[in-house]
């Protein structure tokens, strides 16, 4: 029988034998410089061995200004080639690609990197997650913007890397600009959906010279912000997703949600998940009187997330198949996927041309093997999302005792 995980496709020039994509997860194990660590590697290299197709690296900081979190890896200066070298050799190892996720964090972080004045963002409006306060982008400050992009896609390729992923979704800067709620600007980047698109437009626009057509560039989005008030609107991003691909996008990820709307990102049991976040996670750098907060509202807070974010497999497939009827490139889906069944079920009904996976793969780092190979005792995701409650604290990882023994193996 015919298994569509194992069909090849293309992206751009690139052919890769499989449709299972490791999707962007931040994994809190680089160097404060945001170089390549050993534990880092280790993180990936059962993935690598397993031949996992593509594998998609955590968020990138494009520069210091971008830098959203503690041990997040960058590509923001030459010194970290290197390493990016030995990441792809790792993953090229075990036959599969490497692309590079590019990122600037804007307002989406509880603290600037060391040296950094400030966070800015597409307005002054505050991240209510964080409680971070940016200072709007001067107009006369995004042309640096912009080429820190281009020189961060042009590091990926000097390493060796097969490819980047423009982030444009989860609240970071370019999402900031996407999002009415975020973007209050009069200028030619705000105030109506093609100013809004400006800026990813730009930024697309200078990779792709700087990299040449060869060269596989894709983006995220969001299908949806999940906001309460004031995010995206669907026919938006799709109408922005056509627009990327007249300007020579070559796939696309949809995804969802920002941190305010946190963690809508995810779904499944978030029991622990606010307290983890404080006590171990990105919310230990946040203000004392915010900890305290967050400390006292956590039981009610996580009850509200595991209902109102239930654990489902292929959340974001609605948004996904409306992209797949709109557009000619290829479309990746992530959302839950944890099962090789939901996968195929996925691309078998023709709503996505991929699927990606992050969780499902932390806990089974061999996820692609066992698609290929059913194997009884693999280690399955509970969706419990200890893993990620952690980040940007402590290192990302199985943290489910069910789960990683075998995970480990």
């Amino acid at each position: 029988m015919d298994n569509p995980l194992l069909r090849p496709w293309r992206i751009g020039t690139l052919d890769l034998p499989g449709r299972l994509v490791k999707s962007a997860t931040h994994e809190t194990r680089a160097t404060e410089d945001g170089l390549v660590t050993d534990e880092l590697l280790e993180f990936y290299a059962p993935m690598a061995e397993a031949g996992t197709p593509l594998i998609i690296t955590g968020n990138l900081f494009v520069s210091w200004q971008g830098k959203s979190a503690y041990r997040q890896a960058g590509i923001h200066d030459d010194a970290v080639i290197p390493g990016l070298r030995e990441w792809a050799a790792l993953v090229h190892a075990g036959g599969g690609r490497l692309f590079a996720q590019l990122n600037h964090g804007g307002r989406q972080m509880t603290r600037p990197a060391p040296g950094v004045p400030y966070a800015v963002s597409a307005s002054g409006v505050r991240e209510i997650a964080q409680g971070t306060k940016p200072r709007p982008l001067r107009a006369a400050d995004i042309p640096a913007l912009v080429e820190s992009y281009a020189a961060a896609a042009e590091r990926a390729r000097v390493a060796g890397l097969d490819g980047v992923q423009i982030q444009m979704a989860h609240g970071y800067l370019l999402s900031q600009f996407l999002s009415p709620q975020s973007n209050r600007r009069r200028d030619g980047y705000g105030g109506s959906p093609d100013g809004r698109m400006r800026l990813p437009l730009e930024v697309l626009r200078a990779v792709r010279a700087r990299v040449g057509d060869d060269f596989p560039v894709i983006a995220k989005i969001n299908g949806t912000d999940t906001l309460p008030y004031g995010g995206v609107r669907l026919a938006e991003q799709i109408a922005l997703a056509r627009r990327l691909q007249d300007e020579g996008l070559d796939a696309i990820e949809v995804s969802r949600g920002h941190f305010s709307s946190f963690p809508s990102t995810t779904s499944g049991d978030f029991s622990g998940y606010v307290r983890a976040q404080v006590r171990d996670g990105a919310m230990r750098e946040a203000s004392r009187t915010r900890r305290t907060l967050m400390r006292v509202i956590a039981p009610v807070l996580e009850a509200g997330l595991s209902r109102a974010f239930p654990y489902r497999e292929g959340f974001n497939l609605d948004q996904a198949e409306q992209f797949k009827r709109a557009l000619d490139i290829p479309v990746i889906c992530v959302g839950g996927f944890r099962t090789p069944a939901a996968m195929r079920a996925a691309i078998d009904a023709g709503r996505c041309d991929a699927v990606a996976a992050a969780r499902g793969l932390i806990a089974d780092p061999h996820l692609y093997r066992h698609c290929a190979t059913p194997t009884p005792d693999a280690p399955v995701c509970t969706m419990c999302n200890r893993c990620i409650s952690v980040a940007g604290g402590l290192p990302i990882g199985c943290y489910d005792t069910k789960v990683s023994p075998r995970a480990a193996t």
